[in-house]
């Protein structure tokens, strides 16, 4: 009887000291979680307060003043290095003329870095604007260096199908040394172009990639491209070819009896 006695007094004496344990790690957990976040929040505030020390500006500009970005980047920057908006940063950048894109990056442990990518012309749309190398129309100060890109328009609004019209009509015309100067769209739909060389072209408005096929076909057959003045593919089976021979005549008398 004693001894059952002893051992009920040793297990309750267990069990008091097990919940001692225990309350005493509740107490550290819990006074590690608060030293924690105490140190985080100190940490957060200095990381908060962080100045951006430089602001690092890269990529080939021909058009984009770089004072204009810094205009740009610098308000945005007061609030410290890691509450600096870059997403915001970003879409002021590209919303700059002659911007295509702006990567926006933090860099540590102070530097703000921006890379620019501009648009790259490869035709005009217009007079007020600019046909990208993605196909894309952006607005640009018109410049004398593009003033031989080729002349793209349309009356009917819309650039993207007139866009692979060009892009089509051009990249079948390379391989006879020619190329696209002008291509315009009216209000009726008829596609009308103006080579290099001083060809006129007149597609319609339906069609257009086979008339552009028949087009090429009819350079293959010529001995001469330079032949042809005028072209009309408004028909629906054949074309109204208008040639350069007699107005090369007319030149070639002329300045015979002028060196007489």
């Amino acid at each position: 009887m004693a001894r059952d006695v002893s051992r009920a007094q040793k297990a309750l004496a267990v069990g008091r000291w097990q919940r001692f344990v225990r309350s005493v790690k509740r107490i550290m957990t819990a006074v590690s979680l608060v030293a924690m976040a105490g140190l985080l929040g100190f940490a957060t505030k200095l990381a908060t307060d962080m100045p951006v020390e430089a602001i690092a500006i890269t990529g080939e500009m021909r058009h984009v003043d770089r004072r204009d970005l810094e205009s740009v980047i610098a308000p945005q920057v007061e609030n410290g290095f890691l509450l600096t908006d870059l997403a915001a940063i970003r879409e002021e950048i590209e919303s700059l003329p002659w911007v295509y894109d702006a990567n926006v990056r933090r860099e540590w442990p102070g530097t703000i870095r921006v890379h620019v990518t501009e648009q790259q012309p490869i035709a005009r749309w217009g007079d007020a604007a600019y046909i990208n190398q993605h196909g894309l129309i952006f607005d640009g100060e018109l410049m004398a260096r593009y003033a031989e890109l080729p002349m793209l328009w349309s009356d009917q609004n819309k650039p993207p199908v007139l866009i692979e019209h060009f892009k089509l009509f051009q990249m079948l015309l390379m391989p006879h040394g020619l190329a696209v100067a002008a291509l315009n769209e009216d209000r009726l739909g008829q596609v009308s172009a103006e080579l290099t060389d001083g060809t006129e072209v007149q597609f319609g408005d339906k069609d257009f990639a086979q008339r552009v096929r028949r087009f090429v076909a009819l350079l293959e057959s010529e001995d001469s491209a330079n032949s042809i003045a005028r072209i009309d593919f408004r028909y629906e089976r054949g074309a109204a070819v208008l040639r350069r021979e007699q107005s090369f005549a007319v030149t070639t008398v002329a300045r015979e009896q002028g060196g007489r």
